[in-house]
């Protein structure tokens, strides 16, 4: 496929700085509350890990929050989420994770520390999208399609064959092609188009990288609400 274009944010946009939790705990050390043993299965941890400093205000985007797990539900075990409670359940890999929108997340049934990280980090990518951003104070997708108009600030162009995880961006891309030259099919595709690029974005190494994906969720989903007002 070649060369795709990336796009680039302002640093203090939430795009640029992500939601990784590696990063969060060489910022703050009291990111990860506790863990301790889980009281639900013997031998098994749990643990509190706050994205958010503070817990009072609002994080996340519920209803973009609900939409980017739904996306990815079939690969859930159980799917949860109330925009207008603000809280997600899902089980996933054989955790139980809830996730509020003050930006807390709650893991359970981890057999070890580093399995709470890992799996912290993989949520973290699946719901970055629903950040809400400090510079424009909408959340990330919006950013990532520049819709918000502040934190976008050009591109740069990337070889997709040697991205790791690339195939999943280019299977993203080719429903997305798809669904606009087939409109009868066109629903089906966009949902693929944005399952393939969530995938990618929670799998793909660099954050630069990843925003590939966020972009292309927003561009599916807004092709997706102009041909249902065209119908």
């Amino acid at each position: 496929m070649g060369e795709v274009a990336i796009p680039k944010f302002l640093d203090a946009c939430i795009i640029s700085n992500g939601l990784e939790v590696s990063e969060l705990m060489g910022l703050r050390k009291d990111a990860i509350m506790y863990v301790q043993p889980c009281a639900s299965e013997r031998g098994k941890l749990m643990a509190d890990i706050e994205f958010s400093k503070n817990l009072d205000a609002q994080f996340f985007d519920t209803n973009v929050l609900c939409s980017l797990l739904e996306t990815h539900r079939r690969r859930f075990a159980e799917l949860k989420c109330s925009p207008s409670l603000g809280v997600a359940k899902v089980k996933w890999k054989g955790r139980e994770m809830s996730i509020f929108k003050n930006g807390k997340l709650k893991i359970q049934r981890a057999p070890t520390r580093e399995e709470i990280a890992k799996i912290a980090n993989s949520t973290a990518r699946l719901i970055w999208g629903a950040v809400f951003c400090e510079v424009c104070g909408k959340p990330a997708l919006a950013c990532a399609s520049g819709a918000c108009g502040k934190c976008r600030t050009g591109e740069h162009k990337a070889n997709v064959d040697e991205m790791p995880s690339g195939d999943l961006l280019k299977q993203a891309l080719d429903a997305f092609e798809s669904a606009r030259k087939n409109p009868e099919e066109a629903e089906k595709n966009f949902q693929k188009a944005k399952y393939f690029a969530l995938h990618f974005v929670e799998e793909t190494p660099e954050k630069k990288n990843a925003a590939a994906g966020l972009a292309l969720i927003s561009e599916v989903e807004k092709s997706g609400q102009a041909k249902a007002q065209r119908s």
